[in-house]
């Protein structure tokens, strides 16, 4: 999720939008879902492993559930005013949803937090605080061990809640995460390739990030990955499958894949025409693309495109 320049942003959306349609499928999976109701304006998207998408909302506080195959989501987790949930990751083996939420959606506002659900009621179990003087919580994943990394898009770090801990701790900070000029959004989205690293995305300056996870659990040093042609104002992030990110370019309102080889990545534009798309997830059928239209929420003129949808991007298959 990127903050700054919504104008901007929405403006050069819309031009691309105009100019490439969304990419259609054969076959009986739907090439879309829809979220509920005329302001949900949805930030994050994550997946079960039997294709259950969720979606959290800026504009009700809601999370909603689209099951496999269907077109219209549920309401999930009910919503509540002055709250917003950003990125979404599902932790099927410890039952949980977790979400990065704020009490409020524009400075000042109170503490974000990582909070996490039951995965099969939805009722909300925890409530972390981000460490940050002033932060932002804005995507979150988990390893192979059960804990949970999220990053902090005002904070300028990765914080870590190891698994059946109580408090976030610093896991990652360093000084290439810093904003290029005051207020901008720094660290977004965060994947974990499934043995023992994590990628991260830097909104403001398409940075690519990866970091180890040390033995003792602790992050290495990041590592610059130089990306061409280069990311533009890259939001969600997935692992896709052995040396493929999938990048979800939020400006741009395109979703991308980067092959990674040889300490540098190569990027190929999958689909484009989005209008401020934040996240994605990646199931059998292929990765959905969460269009979010947040500007319009904050005052951009005009009028969201109704209802609000993912949608579904094919995945070229891993050539030997």
């Amino acid at each position: 999720m990127r903050i700054p320049s919504w104008l901007s942003a929405v403006t050069l959306a819309s031009v691309v939008s105009a100019c490439e349609p969304f990419p259609q499928s054969p076959g009986s999976v739907p090439t879309e879902v829809q979220w509920p109701s005329e302001d949900f304006y949805p930030e994050g998207i994550a997946s079960a492993k039997d294709g259950t998408l969720y979606a959290g909302s800026l504009g009700t506080g809601a999370i909603a559930r689209v099951k496999p195959g269907a077109l219209g989501a549920e309401v999930f987790v009910p919503g509540r005013a002055a709250f917003g949930v950003y990125g979404l990751e599902v932790d099927e083996a410890h039952d949980t949803l977790w979400a990065c939420t704020y009490d409020d959606l524009l400075l000042p506002a109170q503490p974000s937090y990582l909070t996490a659900y039951a995965l099969s009621t939805g009722i909300q179990k925890a409530s972390h605080a981000m460490p940050s003087e002033v932060s932002f919580c804005n995507d979150v994943t988990v390893d192979a061990a059960g804990n949970v990394y999220a990053t902090d898009s005002f904070g300028n770090a990765v914080f870590r809640l190891p698994l059946g801990g109580t408090a976030l701790e610093t896991w990652s900070a360093d000084a290439a995460y810093e904003p290029s000029e005051p207020g901008a959004f720094t660290l977004n989205g965060i994947a974990y390739d499934g043995a023992r690293r994590l990628y991260v995305v830097k909104s403001d300056t398409g940075a690519l990030f990866a970091i180890d996870i040390q033995p003792d659990g602790s992050a290495s040093a990041p590592v610059t990955i130089p990306v061409e042609p280069a990311l533009v104002t890259p939001d969600g992030l997935e692992w896709v499958d052995s040396e493929r990110l999938l990048v979800v370019e939020n400006t741009a309102g395109q979703a991308s894949m980067v092959t990674l080889g040889e300490g540098a990545g190569v990027k190929e534009v999958l689909a484009n025409g989005f209008v401020e798309p934040t996240a994605a997830a990646l199931t059998e059928d292929g990765a959905w693309v969460l269009e979010s239209q947040m500007g319009f929420l904050f005052g951009t003129p005009g009028t969201p495109a109704l209802p609000f949808r993912a949608y579904r991007v094919a995945v070229p298959p891993l050539l030997p």
